[in-house]
This record gives structure tokens, sequence and C-alpha cells, in this order.
């Protein structure tokens, strides 16, 4: 009988073997939507080309899609694509504002067809097969709901990998598909807590980002009694049966707060976000798992794929997933061969959801290739802006500050009593840091200038104990998911800006 693991492999083996041969991504997504309402208007029917396409096809963002979206939400078929969705997904950038996502039967599939050939990769890579996983599974935190036109609203992480890895997700999974659906946070941290601290085989951690595990490991510690008492006598948990279990307590009373691995002793690799403004929690996330190896997820947007990694854990383009292009500094659109080493750009995705040319708000930089394709790593949000006084500071720019400056934490922007930028920081900054960041933030030179002009005040800090956990349950009040908050460089929100200060 196949293990969790093997069937994944095979569900992967399918995806490879059906993608090997088939016509040109691009080609496939424009014949297939020519008779849609967008298709018509651009003369789907009439592109050739790649070059054909990008004449035709305008640069959109999603204030442009969103009136074709409503249609599509209202249960109007053949809109941005052939049919109709079979479910939607919310999302929204660093600076807040919500934006919400049709999927596909066929845009469903492209996220099968990268994510399921990484998957199960990692357990040839890093020697899975024994143990189990806590595979990525977000904490519903919220009642099932369905659009006007009654097609769900939200999706099960095990959604977008297929109906057949389903079945091998559900066996692997040391947390349960009850747990995930709880919508009370403090009875959904106790049953994660509770199903994987009765995993002592667990071998691989799939998050994505890195301080949603490390809120979890704090709530370990914070909740060690509650959780002692349970596998000491029994209890129940979110309306569920929760039996003793003293192998699991003798773990926990053994665990001082600090390495894992007498919780998780066959613990292999943890994969989560690893670049940008997630690096620093990364480092952090590490020394309480200093027994696994820890790779980067790549980029995965609500929107679509556009990076997974390879077997050396590098971040490449998801050619069989979508249609890339990527904006340069000029605002010139280019191909994935046309990218240079060194340089930054602004993504710019096709799905098969609907999204033509559409301008993701994320920015990478080209690294390297591997054979002919591109090796892209995260490196910030294009459309976080701060601009005071014309400096136009972007969260790209802001992390190569901090990296530069060796300071963990973000920026954001204070206009009282005078136009000021304020670093907050889990950690007491000293002057030396200040005057390092300062002097990285002036290659600026709109930045330098209005420094000189005192025109925005000097850069100041503020301590804020678990910055990473209050600025995630500020993200969850305001309807994000948790298991999605990424830290960012520059934030603007105003309701977090408001909360940070005080």
């Amino acid at each position: 009988m196949k293990t969790g693991w093997e069937k994944l492999i095979t569900a992967a083996r399918t995806v490879e073997s059906e993608r090997a041969g088939a016509p040109s991504w691009l080609q496939t997504c424009i014949e297939y939507n020519a008779a849609t309402e967008y298709g018509r208007a651009y003369g789907f029917k009439n592109i050739c080309d790649v070059d054909d396409y990008r004449t035709r096809v305008p640069l959109t963002v999603y204030e442009d899609l969103k009136p074709f979206i409503e249609k599509i939400l209202a249960g109007t078929a053949d809109v941005l694509f052939a049919g109709s969705p079979i479910a939607f997904e919310k999302t929204g950038g660093s600076g807040g504002g919500e934006k919400i996502i049709p999927y596909s039967r066929e845009s469903l599939r492209d996220f099968r067809n990268a994510l399921l050939p990484w998957i199960a990769s990692l357990a040839g890579i890093y020697g899975l097969g024994s143990g189990r996983a806590y595979l990525a599974v977000s904490p519903a935190l919220r009642t099932a709901q369905n659009s006007p036109s009654g097609v769900p609203l939200g999706l099960p992480d095990s959604a977008y990998l297929g109906k057949d890895a389903t079945a091998a997700i559900s066996e692997l999974s040391v947390v349960s598909q009850d747990t995930a659906a709880l919508t009370c946070f403090d009875e959904w941290q106790l049953a994660t807590l509770y199903e994987l601290l009765r995993a002592p085989d667990l071998e691989m951690i799939s998050v994505w980002s890195p301080t949603f595990m490390s809120s979890l490991m704090e709530g370990v510690h914070l909740r060690k009694p509650e959780l002692l008492k349970i596998f000491r006598e029994g209890g129940t948990i979110g309306g569920r049966g929760a039996p003793s279990d003293n192998p699991a307590r003798r773990r926990l009373e053994s665990y001082g707060g600090g390495d894992a691995s007498v919780l998780w002793p066959d613990l292999k690799l943890v994969s989560c976000w690893t670049d940008g403004s997630s690096a620093p929690y990364v480092a952090a996330l590490s020394k309480r798992f200093p027994h696994a190896a820890m790779q980067g997820k790549g980029l995965l947007l609500t929107e679509g794929v556009v990076t997974v990694p390879d077997i050396f854990g590098r971040p490449l383009l998801a050619l069989g997933s979508g249609f890339y292009e990527f904006l340069d500094e000029d605002g010139n659109s280019r191909l994935c061969h046309e990218l240079k080493e060194g340089e930054t750009y602004e993504v710019i995705m096709t799905t098969s959801g609907g999204l033509y040319r559409y301008r993701a708000g994320d920015s990478v930089r080209c690294t390297g290739y591997a054979e002919s394709t591109p090796v892209l790593r995260f490196a910030g949000r294009c459309g976080v802006f701060s601009d005071l006084t014309g400096e136009k500071l972007s969260d790209a720019f802001v992390l190569d500050c901090l990296i530069r400056a060796e300071c963990e934490g973000m920026l954001i922007p204070r206009s009282l009593p005078e136009p000021g930028y304020l670093l907050l920081t889990e950690e007491k900054c000293g002057d030396d840091k200040l005057m390092r960041l300062e002097a990285a933030l002036r290659r600026n030179p709109q930045y330098a200038y209005a420094r000189e002009m005192r025109q925005l005040r000097p850069l100041s800090f503020r301590r804020i104990e678990n910055l990473a956990k209050r600025y995630a349950d500020c993200a969850f009040s305001q309807g994000r998911r948790l298991g999605d908050v990424k830290i960012p460089a520059l934030c603007t929100d105003s309701e977090w800006m408001k909360e940070a200060q005080g």
C-alpha cells in the first residue's frame, strides 16, 4: 500500500507527463478564452504570437479588471475566462485594500502544475518518506462564505494541489482539516499545537510566513501549562475529544523554549518565505530548528505562481503555469530571456484566471539563470511608497537599506508632530544603527534633500515587543489570513500605523 509521499510522487508524475509535449502556455490560454467578453474586446482570435499579444493587450492593474470581476461575482459566465469560476479568494497588498480573485479550473490546474512536482521533489532531496508533515494549513478563522452567485469564497490549501493529491495530503498532515476550519483563534491555536505536539514523526513543516510558525512556537511556551494538563488528563478542544498522551507530555515537559528538536527529533525540513523582508525572521526561526534544513518557498501569489524552488533551492520562474513579463526601471517590458543579472523588475502576469498582463505589485531581482530559466528572488512590493515631502521611498529600497544597516524591523512614515520616519524594532536600536540606516536612506537623493532642508525630522525608533505577532494580529483584524501575512520593510497601512504609534 502506498504511503502519502508515494501518492504525492505519483500525482506529480501524472502532472509532468500531461505537460510534456503540450503547446505553448500563452497560445493555449489565448485560444481557449478567445470567445470571452475580454477576448473579443482585444481580438484574441487574431493574436498570432507573443509580440502580437503584447501589442494588442494593455498592461492592467486590479482596478482595470474589477468591473469584469464584479460581473463574474454576479454570476455572468465567459467574461475574463471561458465558463464560470469554481471559487474566489480574497487578497490584499501591504498597503491594505481588498481584492477578490476568481479561480477557473484551468488556473487551479496551473497552481497544481507548479506545486505538485516541487513538493514531491522534497522527498528525494531531504530523505522524506517515513514520517508526516505540517503542510501550509492556514487557519480559516472565518465562517465559510459564498459569493452572490453561490460560488465559494475561499479554498482549503489542499484544493490548490488537485483531487488526486488531496487524499495524500490528508494522510501526511499531522493537523486535521477540522482543526484548520476552526473559526475561534484560541481554539484553533490550541488544537493545532495539540496535534503538532502529538506527532514525534514530524518530518517537514511547510508554512508561508516564518512569523506564522514563530507565533505558533510562542504559543507552545505561553500555553504549556494548559497543554500539559490536557496531555495528562485528556479534555475537549474545539468541540472534539482530546485524549491524554503521556509521550507528548514528557516531550513537552523537557522543552525549554529554544531548540525544538526534543519535540520533533525527526524534523528534516522547514519550508517558508526566506527572501525580502522575511529574511531576518527566518534567521530567528532557524534557531528553533537547528537540526532541520531551511528552504525558501519561491513567490506564490493568490493571483498565481511566479517562482518555485528547484532541487538546489533556487527560485525558478514557473514557466508552465503562466506567461510572464517584467518591467524594468525605465518602464520597458522584458521577456524572461532578456533579464539581466543583478537587475530588479516588476512582475507582469497572465493567468488562466483571467488576469491579462497584470501588474502583480511585486518586484524580483534576477540572480542568474539555470540553463535558460531565470532565477528570481523576491525584492519587495512595488506599489508601496511613502512620500511625505517628495522622497518617494519604496518597500524594496527600504528593505535594502535595512539590510545594509544590519537593522531588523520595519519603517513607517509619521506626519505628526513633524514629518519623518519611525523604525519599529523588537530590540533596542543604538545610535550607530540609526546612523547607518540614515546613511543608507540618504542614497535616495530626494530623501537626502528633504533631510538637509529639514523637511523631514531625524530618523527615530520605537521598540515593540513581539513586533511580528502584533503586526500579524492587526492584519488579521482587517480580514487577512494569518498564514499569508508577510512583514513589510515599509508599511503605510493606516490601521497598523495608528497602533504602532500608540
